[in-house]
């Protein structure tokens, strides 16, 4: 037992020598700071990430965001799938000559939102508030027409739209 003291004892004034005067205690700062940093720098991107998508408050702008971003590739809105964008931000949701502001907004959403999981997750309590069940079949069949004007369904945007219509459009229980 005295043995076991005095190892205890050798390692604890060892450990306050290291500490106090070998400068220790910058080694340890040091260490808890960069993990601090770290941690500090994912919080900031992940904010950053959801920052866009969390300004939107009209429905109509979240579901032309959803639209952008589906018939984008590479950051960029395919020409057919522009034109269905265009049609539905017209037509459908009655912008008219506002379309352009309308428009510029929801392509800056959908380009500062990391990927569409993010952005439909961000945007789903929104949408499912506000549209009514009509409205949220209608926005599940543009974002099929968006998809095939873009090129086709492709197994990367049929997953898109399920996810959609999985929390969008619930199925009954016994229907």
């Amino acid at each position: 037992m005295p043995v076991l003291i005095a190892l205890a004892s050798a390692f604890a004034g060892g450990l306050i020598y290291w500490l106090v005067r070998l400068d220790g205690h910058v080694v340890v700062h040091a260490m808890f700071s960069a993990a601090a940093r770290e941690r500090r720098m994912r919080r900031s991107l992940d904010t950053q990430a959801r920052a866009a998508v969390r300004s939107v408050t009209e429905p109509r702008d979240g579901a032309l965001a959803l639209m952008i971003r589906l018939g984008s590739a590479d950051g960029v809105l395919l020409p057919a799938a522009e034109r269905v964008v265009d049609h539905a931000g017209r037509e459908i949701f009655g912008y008219g000559a506002k379309l352009t502001e309308h428009r510029a907004y929801a392509d800056y959403v959908a380009r500062n939102t990391p990927s569409f999981a993010l952005l439909f997750r961000e945007m789903a309590p929104l949408l499912e508030q506000k549209l009514a069940a009509a409205e949220r079949e209608q926005l599940v069949g543009l974002l099929e027409e968006v998809a095939e004007a873009a090129g086709g369904i492709t197994q990367a945007r049929r997953e898109m739209i399920d996810e959609v219509r999985a929390r969008l459009l619930p199925t009954r229980r016994g229907a």
